[in-house]
């Protein structure tokens, strides 16, 4: 029999084929308990690395990959002893939405949803990821369903406790419904068998060059006209140190972006592959680098920070208090918001982060996020939402 590797493409009897490839594989004495996911990160490991224990406990766990279908894991409830429904991303919900009258109306038929979800005796839980979604269109209904999500859930899960406060004015959260589990970090995650000097070679970067990396889908809150005015200003202050900006990611269609890549592309000292970076090549452009920037205009978690220093990167990132706890002040510099314009001080962080990053070396770095180890995190993770959930 020829192998078929399941993937990323719903199909007809999505989610119901997922669902029951889940229940299957997981080995128990016992009925299992079935835990749906949506959105699904089809490129980010993130969700494969928080759930990867949950099968010796006992949790089928199923990728929902179109959002609306949640409620086909109550369905499966003669299969399973509990159904749970964990919301992740929500840029799912009112992403095709061109009006903001029919994005009104499609957060109270979602919220009602699951509503009728948890009535039936489904649990739900919802990560805090962001702010709010980053390409939102309607930022007062995404406020209005992440309220009603939080409101809903059983179990709020936060990467850092000062998520609360960071939140404060844009989501309400119950702390007797919240569970903290850190991002986990990425070590083993991506393929790491390149070395520094064959990385180099291959971008044609000199062993004594300090490089930045700017990393990920390209968007606007991400400042990067602000970022690479920056790397010009210190450029220009230490003319004799040797400096570079690497750049790879798919950008969108915001001017601004689209402006970043035309300066980048013609700038000596960057080079940027603006596509779509595949998950082999990603050690390419980490392990050439020495310093990851996550100086982003608006912020909570960031999964691209736990990649720089699973690659023993130092990091750059903006000054939140979210970024203060889940990193280690080790290994990052802080800056100010971008958007205050203080370029100065943004390039005073680079050149502080670029000495403290031949200070640190990579296998210093790793053990700063050693409490970060992937299976750690999701084991503690799957034992804190059994007590919550009754598993």
């Amino acid at each position: 029999m020829k192998a078929n590797v399941t993937g990323y493409l719903p199909s007809a009897a999505s989610p119901a084929h997922e669902i029951q490839l889940a229940l299957r594989a997981v080995s128990t004495t016992t009925t299992p308990h079935l835990l749906g996911y949506t959105a699904v990160a089809r490129m980010n490991p993130f969700q494969s690395l928080l759930y990867r224990e949950f099968g010796s406990g006992g949790i089928a766990v199923a990728p929902v990959l179109r959002g609306h279908d949640f409620r086909a894991v109550g369905a499966f409830r003669p299969l399973s002893a509990s159904q749970t429904i964990h919301f992740h991303w929500m840029s799912w919900a009112l992403g095709k939405i061109t009006h903001g009258a029919d994005a009104g109306r499609l957060v109270g038929g979602l919220l009602g949803r699951i509503d009728k979800f948890r009535s039936d005796g489904g649990k739900v839980v919802w990560t805090v990821h962001n702010v709010y979604p980053h390409d939102a269109r309607f930022v007062e209904e995404e406020l209005r369903l992440q309220q009603g999500l939080a409101d809903r859930a059983d179990v709020v899960h936060v990467m850092a406790r000062a998520t609360t406060d960071h939140m404060d004015g844009i989501l309400d959260l119950d702390p007797d419904r919240t569970v903290l589990a850190p991002h986990p970090s990425y070590v083993g995650a991506y393929e790491s068998h390149v070395s520094r000097a064959e990385a180099r070679a291959a971008f044609g970067i000199d062993a004594d060059e300090t490089v930045f990396l700017v990393f990920g889908a390209l968007k606007k809150y991400k400042a990067l006209g602000e970022a690479l005015d920056a790397f010009h200003r210190l450029c220009d202050e230490d003319p004799t140190g040797r400096y570079r900006l690497l750049v790879a990611g798919l950008p969108d269609n915001d001017p601004e972006v689209a402006d970043f890549v035309d300066r980048c592309v013609t700038d000596p000292r960057v080079l940027i592959d603006p596509r779509r970076v595949a998950t082999d090549k990603a050690q390419l452009f980490l392990r050439a680098s020495d310093v990851g920037l996550v100086t982003y205009a608006r912020s909570l978690n960031s999964g691209a920070a736990l990649l720089y220093l699973s690659f023993g990167l130092s990091v750059v990132a903006t000054d939140t208090p979210v970024f203060r706890e889940a990193l280690p002040a080790e290994a990052v510099t802080y800056v100010a918001n971008p958007a205050n314009g203080d370029v100065d001080g943004f390039a005073s962080g680079l050149a502080q982060a670029a000495q403290r990053s031949r200070e640190i070396t990579h296998d210093e770095v790793l053990a700063l996020i050693a409490h970060l180890d992937s299976r750690q995190v999701s084991a503690a993770f799957r034992d804190e939402l059994g007590a919550r959930l009754g598993w």
